[in-house]
């Protein structure tokens, strides 16, 4: 078993730091705060450790959890430490979360985090946390508003080939949730990808399909996920690529990332 695996299996109620493998000698890691919560579905324990996998085997991440006591996965009250983020911490927040609230302290110290030139990505659930802060649905460009019952073999199609998030990235199926959503005022969202269609009971009223799409914040970089639903997800090569390459788009150094076969 992988030292992230492992580590991440013991589940410390305190943020752990693993140093990643880096991609090479003179690359420097992008330091990312993985913030986790969610049970049930969105099983932090279950879903996520096929990720960390592929960060073990690619490098170029130094990878920090923030993530509730192990067997636990649903208490929130780690999140409270997001009040004592820093830009000069990491360079890339990484958000899977449902439901909890965000106390004003954190939602301050996340905000400035991004502004002040850090990168953030919001995967799946992320959009549906935090109902409380206005500044979450800003820096997010949107709230879940629902999704037709169970998990759908969905189509993807990359609206943004050219993007360094979609680089190598063609039109594909992946098994997972297909989220709506109430989408922020007078935020700029750049859409990069895209439900080719809908299951036939979708909440979606509108014809929208986005669900990828990428959002400029003072000096700082968002990218939003809506893919990610289970493990299943989270072990589908595309979704990991996307993950990972909006990770170092969002840490403002872009770059191509290839998933060893059988990741």
């Amino acid at each position: 078993m992988t030292r992230i695996i492992a580590a991440f299996l013991a589940f410390c109620s305190l943020a752990v730091a693993w140093a990643l493998p880096a991609a090479g000698a003179d690359d420097k890691p992008v330091r990312v705060l993985f913030v986790l919560n969610g049970s049930g579905g969105h099983n932090i324990e279950v879903n996520t450790p096929p990720l960390f996998k592929t960060i073990d085997a690619v490098g170029g991440i130094k990878a920090t959890l923030l993530a509730p006591p192990k067997g636990k996965p649903g208490d929130g009250e780690h999140l409270a430490k997001l009040a004592d983020v820093k830009r000069a911490d990491y360079d890339v927040l990484v958000f899977y979360t449902v439901f909890p609230k965000l106390d004003p302290a954190a939602e301050k110290a996340i905000q400035t985090f991004v502004e002040e030139g850090g990168g953030m990505v919001a995967l799946h659930g992320a959009t549906a946390s935090f109902g409380n802060s206005k500044a979450w649905l800003n820096l997010t460009g949107g709230r879940f508003a629902g999704h037709a019952s169970g998990t759908y073999d969905l189509l993807i199609d990359i609206v943004d080939p050219k993007h360094p998030i979609t680089e190598g990235v063609t039109p594909f199926t992946i098994n997972d949730e297909e989220y709506t959503y109430k989408f922020a005022d007078d935020v700029k969202r750049n859409v990069i990808a895209k439900f080719r269609e809908r299951p036939a009971k979708t909440s979606e009223k509108n014809n929208n399909n986005d669900i990828l799409w990428t959002i400029e914040v003072g000096k700082g970089r968002v990218f939003h996920c809506g893919l990610g639903h289970d493990v299943k997800a989270w072990s589908t090569p595309q979704f990991q690529k996307l993950v990972l390459q909006g990770i170092h788009w969002a840490a403002g150094a872009p770059k191509t990332v290839n998933i060893p076969a059988g990741k």
